[in-house]
């Protein structure tokens, strides 16, 4: 069944489904935090405000604050229900004094130019902007709202893992010039519920980041991160993410 991103992210199923793990930080997610925390630590700067963009119920939100010291944080999501289970999980973790969230569609929202020395976009949440131009203005006002120095990590959907995964998205780069859509295009969602999707190439990842000012970008697939780490990971099963680090200046 063809469902609207918003409609599919306020199904009290899929909030139950993302609810479950909320509190758990992969190592991979880790791994970006403490990256972000030794890239200040070196910089003898501090985090103020972070901000986070897809939040959901607050997964990421006990993952930064065990990793990179933040005063404050300011988390957004573009489901009402979302926000709503996210704000009952802050007061219940006593956290609400130094996490705000807030209902807002990330390719909407405004802040003041430099209001924050840490943003994330985590989750996938890419995964669910099909058009480029949202894409594009999200990366935009990533770039906008950091202080300069600031940093932007994330985690998108990968064009390569399993082997049907992998071979859908050639066959489309091959196809592309037939194409009516971009190669990353792809239908994605569950419960039987389908949601229009984006999954990226390191390239394409790359040219994104680039285009909207960011630098000192590094992107990693899961199987590459995990072999640097010496941990077994079957990609051939795996989603493979990518995993991104990129700065302002």
């Amino acid at each position: 069944m063809k469902i609207e991103n918003k409609e599919f992210w306020e199904r009290e199923d899929v909030i139950h489904s993302q609810n479950k793990t909320v509190v758990n930080t992969s190592n991979y997610e880790a791994y970006l935090y403490e990256k972000a925390k030794n890239y200040f630590s070196k910089l003898n700067s501090s985090v103020k405000f972070a901000k986070i963009f897809g939040c959901g119920t607050g997964r990421e939100i006990n993952g930064i604050l065990k990793y990179v010291p933040v005063d404050a944080i300011l988390a957004t999501d573009i489901s009402e229900n979302m926000i709503k289970k996210g704000r009952e999980n802050v007061i219940s973790w006593n956290l609400q004094d130094k996490v705000k969230l807030e209902v807002a569609d990330a390719s909407k929202f405004t802040a003041k130019a430099n209001s924050f020395e840490l943003v994330t976009i985590m989750n996938c949440m890419l995964t669910y902007i099909q058009d480029r131009k949202d894409r594009y203005t999200i990366f935009k006002t990533a770039h906008d709202i950091l202080s300069p120095k600031g940093v932007l990590i994330g985690v998108v959907h990968n064009q390569v893992g399993t082997p049907q995964k992998t071979l859908y998205f050639l066959l489309r780069r091959l196809m592309k010039p037939f194409l009516k859509n971009e190669p990353g295009n792809r239908t994605t969602g569950f419960y039987g519920f389908d949601v229009s999707g984006y999954y990226f190439t390191k390239k394409d990842l790359h040219k994104h980041l680039s285009d909207n000012g960011f630098v000192n970008i590094e992107i990693k697939s899961l199987s590459e991160y995990y072999k640097e780490i010496n941990f077994k990971y079957n990609r051939l099963k795996g989603y493979n993410n990518l995993i991104f680090f990129a700065t302002k200046t």
